[in-house]
This record gives C-alpha cells, sequence and structure tokens, in this order.
C-alpha cells in the first residue's frame, strides 16, 4: 500500500493587504512563525470615506504580501500577525488564506495535492478579476453597491496569445487591473450575477473573474451602529 498521500504536505496561500512599507515588517513577524519567504507587490486600496471621494482622494496606496506555508502553520501565522498589527482595529489590513491544490518549485518538488480532510468552512470568498486598464474602478463600485466591500488594485500585463505585436522588435503589451475584493459568501453568488449583469465580461478582450474560499480571515471591521 502506498503511503505518500498521507506524507505529502498541505499548502496555504497566505494573504496580507496592508498599509505601504508595512509589508517587509509584517514578513519579518511572520518568519518568527516559521515562514521562509514571501513576495511584495505594490497596490491600490480604494476608499471607503464618502467625503475623501468626493475630494476626489478615491485610492491608498497598499502592499499585498504572498506567503506560501504548509498547513499546520498557517493559523499560528495568522493569528501572530493579527496580534502583532492589530488588524481587529480599523485601517490596519486585512490577513486571510487559501488552500492550494498544486505547487512547483517547493524544495525541487511538484506536489499535487488531494486533501483527505480539507479545511474548515469560509465564511468569505475572495473574487479576482483581471480586466482592461481603468476598467478596475468599475468592478470595484458593482461590489461596493452590491456588498458593500471595498477592493484592492494591482497593475499587470497581459501578453497577446495568438499573435504577438512587436514595433522595431518591442513586445507591445496591455495594461491589465488586478482587483482583489473579499466578499461575505452569502453574497457571493448575488455579487456573480451584478458583475455579469452590468459588465461585459462576455465581450472577448474585458477580462476575466473568478473566486475562491478565503479562510482564517482577521482584518474585516465593521463599525458598530
Amino acid at each position: 500500500m502506498n503511503n505518500s498521500s498521507k506524507e505529502t504536505p498541505i499548502f496555504d496561500l497566505i494573504f496580507v493587504i496592508v498599509n505601504i512599507g508595512k509589508a517587509s515588517k509584517v514578513l519579518n513577524e511572520a518568519k518568527k512563525e516559521g515562514v521562509t519567504g514571501g513576495t511584495i507587490t505594490l497596490a491600490r486600496g480604494t476608499v471607503s470615506s464618502g467625503l475623501l471621494r468626493k475630494l476626489g482622494l478615491r485610492e491608498v496606496r497598499k502592499e499585498v504580501l504572498l506567503i506560501v506555508t504548509k498547513r499546520e502553520k498557517t493559523l499560528p501565522v495568522i493569528e501572530h500577525i493579527n496580534r502583532s498589527f492589530h488588524l481587529d482595529q480599523p485601517n490596519r489590513g486585512i490577513i486571510f488564506s487559501t488552500p492550494l491544490s498544486h505547487i512547483v518549485g517547493t524544495q525541487g518538488e511538484r506536489l499535487n495535492i488531494l486533501e483527505d480532510s480539507p479545511p474548515q468552512q469560509s465564511d468569505y470568498e475572495l473574487f479576482v478579476s483581471i480586466v482592461a486598464e481603468d476598467e478596475g474602478e468599475k468592478v470595484v463600485d458593482v461590489i461596493k453597491k452590491t456588498a458593500g466591500t471595498g477592493g484592492t488594485l494591482l497593475q499587470g500585463q497581459g501578453a497577446f496569445a495568438e499573435t504577438v505585436i512587436k514595433v522595431f522588435g518591442i513586445e507591445l503589451n496591455s495594461e491589465k487591473d488586478i482587483v482583489l475584493n473579499l466578499v461575505d459568501k452569502k453574497m457571493a453568488d448575488t455579487v456573480e450575477k451584478e458583475l455579469v449583469e452590468q459588465l461585459p465580461f462576455h465581450e472577448k478582450d474585458f477580462g476575466i473573474f473568478f473566486s475562491m474560499d478565503a479562510m482564517y480571515v482577521r482584518g474585516i471591521y465593521q463599525r458598530k451602529k
């Protein structure tokens, strides 16, 4: 009997979204819980204040930290970061994880992860939308009106798949907005429906979106009424 599947480690991807200049400090704290490294990218977070939006201040600079970790370390890392950076307070940041099914490059291995015991039931879904540049705000607006949540925007580039256009030997890429939105699972189907109805995802070059379970969410702050 082959017991290799039982010995295969299960991995999660931890997302941390914090204010500019904080991600490296978060990573240093995560290393105290056994994390070996991470990837940091710049992003833009949407402003929830109506007054600031009227003044034209719709965005704040953010950093997104991505950490791949073994399942048994996921919750200890998240709780340590949550405590260390007081994510239970407003405007401090958000942290959550999502399970991985394949991972390549860990100690030279390619792991096909088949889980016998999946992670706990999640209360949130992470919506990831990849759309043409300047269309990301429309995605954020639709989700905010539908589910009352803001979003985080990253910049990306989309390469032409069929015919790569070159001018004087330089490849031309189209700029993309990558939008991350955490949505209450109860609202996920409604958000999907509104995105499809209000934005032209059916058009060839507009973009795509997909969602995945978000586990161990910390940093969702709800004001007391």
